[in-house]
């Protein structure tokens, strides 16, 4: 499918909405077909096409009806909203009609001014993809049959986090052959009685709704909405080529030099902000808004905290421990002492048990996660459940259900356990690190260096282990900065510990709120920023930022996925262009049809539609 930097808008036709609207009651009846079937306005670019009343009643029950019941239009600012829609669409379509004709003409043996002229076999393949896939789903939507509902087991409630965007993969899907399996096949629901019945459904559906047409003897694409919905998909293909040529003008006009001057403004802002502005800014980066000045007096950075918080009962005991520290005057040692008890049988277990249950992403033979529910690049880095699973049901692609789990068990760490279970996994050496003769300090571990996929492992084992909902779905972790007082002091101290060591190295410290073990993970220091564009890109470990950009521009969709910050940078430069020059554009051209030197093109009837205006 093709994929637009700017999300194209084209009326086409709602299936689901505008369908699903009609359940339930006669739209049409005899007597007021010949009403809904008055033309009320017509487009003459290059041919003549007329809109009818029934299509701004599709059109408020699509859509229209939100800006009643949510906006406080009224009925005439609703219509003639519709209508303007529709009559601006006809104009860009005819219009592209004409540009093609001069410049683009794919298939000579089709009609002029009809869209199957001016798309080639990838596009026209696309549009019935679109419509095939829309009556499929429509007709599963009135599927009675219960045979492959997905159950869940309901035993653990507390649903997790889940990384940031996270979305189940797509499955490849072989677009030619699917459409050329239902040209030869047509909607074959024979040999599935729940698929008959919702069949007979949508075609009752549309018989109401006046939708099905003189020429249906059986087969859904005989129907006038099967036609009417193929005829939308193609023109939604017209209208995005025709706006990929304003796309394209644009993007040509974009240098990389534009981008070092974005970058040169931004940079120069950063360089007047105040030192909580800084701290704010830390905050919320991330690696398509990053950091890119620092003069900041002393050193700031980030470390990744998993927390295993307290039970119910372990929380009860602390609180006994604070009365009791206030009535004997104990020590901060003392009452440290006496809370170790109490932590040394803090649990882990893997909260992921949901993520299976919900049939995301994974990986039974391996029980990891995959697609965008892991973080690591190399799988044998993902960190598999830990736990027993059981397969209840495998993938079923001819009902597009995907295989359903159970749980088993889920594995409980003690505290040492647990932390052996880190080493091994991050260090690959369950042994590593110590024990401190602070008696806030569980264990620590200096370590100059990062082992492979250092973050990508830290960010496996927040998602899975961590009780505390602050430390997932952060850029690089807790911001830790000369001024620690928002934190608890032992969180503070360690923080600042961590940020003078580097490396890849962790210290486990206790509060009220359970076992902290965190990990280093950058460190920002006096006067650091990058110059310029080039230096931040040798950061991200880009050797030429021209030579990036330049294959970037080439080959846009790939890098799309990539949300990068020179993708994002160019993005933003080339959507205020194409905004201002689509909106211009498509101004200007149905500006000229409507009301200037060509405006006999277009005629509005609105005598036809008056009963609509209230």
């Amino acid at each position: 499918m093709k994929k637009r930097l700017i999300k194209l808008i084209t009326l086409i036709l709602s299936v689901v909405i505008g369908i699903a609207g009609l359940s339930g009651c006669r739209l049409v009846t005899k007597n007021s077909e010949r009403d809904l079937d008055q033309i009320v306005a017509t487009v003459n670019v290059n041919q003549e096409e007329n809109i009818y009343k029934k299509d701004l009643v599709m059109g408020y029950m699509n859509y229209g009806y939100v800006y009643v019941q949510y906006y406080g239009y009224t009925a005439e600012k609703v219509y003639t909203l519709i209508l303007n829609n529709l009559v601006d669409n006809r104009i860009i379509v005819q219009v592209a009609y004409e540009q093609f004709e001069n410049t683009s003409v794919k298939d000579n043996t089709k009609a002029q001014f009809t869209p199957e002229r001016y798309l080639d076999e990838e596009e026209i393949t696309e549009a019935k993809y679109n419509t095939y896939k829309s009556l499929n789903d429509l007709l599963d939507s009135y599927s009675k049959d219960n045979s492959y509902a997905e159950t869940k087991d309901t035993l653990y409630l507390d649903v997790r986090t889940v990384p940031t965007d996270a979305a189940n993969a797509e499955k490849d899907v072989d677009k030619a052959a699917y459409v050329e399996n239902i040209d030869k096949n047509g909607f074959d629901v024979s040999s599935d009685t729940y698929k008959r019945a919702a069949f007979n459904k949508v075609i009752e559906l549309l018989k109401d709704a006046n939708l099905l047409g003189n020429d249906y003897k059986g087969d859904l694409r005989e129907t006038e909405y099967f036609k009417l919905l193929l005829k939308s998909n193609y023109e939604n293909e017209i209208v995005e080529n025709y706006e990929e040529s304003v796309l394209d003008e644009i993007k040509a006009s974009v240098s990389y030099e534009n981008l070092q001057a974005l970058y040169q403004e931004k940079l120069n802002a950063q360089k007047e902000w105040s030192n909580s502005d800084f701290v704010s800014a830390l905050k919320s980066a991330s690696a398509t808004s990053p950091i890119l000045y620092s003069n900041q007096s002393g050193t700031y950075g980030y470390v990744y905290n998993l927390l295993l918080g307290v039970n119910d009962y372990q929380s009860a005991k602390i609180s006994e421990l604070q009365e009791e520290r206030t009535h004997e005057t104990w020590s901060e040692d003392k009452y440290a002492e006496e809370r170790a008890k109490v932590l040394a049988n803090t649990i882990a277990k893997d909260l992921r048990n949901t993520w299976i249950l919900s049939g995301y992403d994974f990986d039974f033979e391996t029980k990891t996660f995959t697609g965008d529910y892991t973080f690591a690049e190399n799988a044998e880095n993902s960190l598999p459940f830990q736990g027993e699973v059981s397969k209840v049901r495998d993938a079923d692609e001819e009902h597009n259900l995907s295989a359903v789990y159970s749980i088993d068990s889920i594995k409980t760490f003690g505290l040492k356990e647990f932390t052996e279970f880190v080493n091994e996994y991050v260090y690959g050496d369950k042994n590593v690190g110590g024990y401190s003769e602070d008696v806030n300090i569980y264990r620590e571990y200096n370590n100059d260096s990062k082992p492979e996929e250092y973050d990508a492992k830290i960010n496996e084992l927040l998602f899975a282990f961590s009780t505390d909902p602050g430390s997932v779905n952060t850029y690089k972790g807790y911001v830790i900065s000369p001024d620690n007082s928002e934190y608890v002091k032992t969180f503070g101290d360690a923080g600042k510990a961590l940020l003078d060591a580097g490396g890849s190295s962790y210290k486990v410290v206790a509060s009220d709120y359970g076992y902290h073990f965190m990990f280093f993970s950058e460190v920002w220091t006096l006067d650091k920023g990058y110059a310029d564009l080039d230096a931040y890109l040798e950061y991200l470990g880009i050797d030429s930022g021209a030579e990036y950009f330049a294959e970037m521009m080439d080959n846009w969709e790939e890098f799309e996925e990539e949300n990068n910050f020179l993708f994002v940078l160019t993005g933003e430069l080339i959507s205020e262009k194409l905004s201002d020059a689509s909106t211009r554009s498509r101004q200007n051209v149905t500006f000229k049809y409507r009301y200037g030197d060509k405006k006999d093109c277009t005629k509005i009837y609105k005598d036809r539609f008056a009963d609509l205006l209230g």
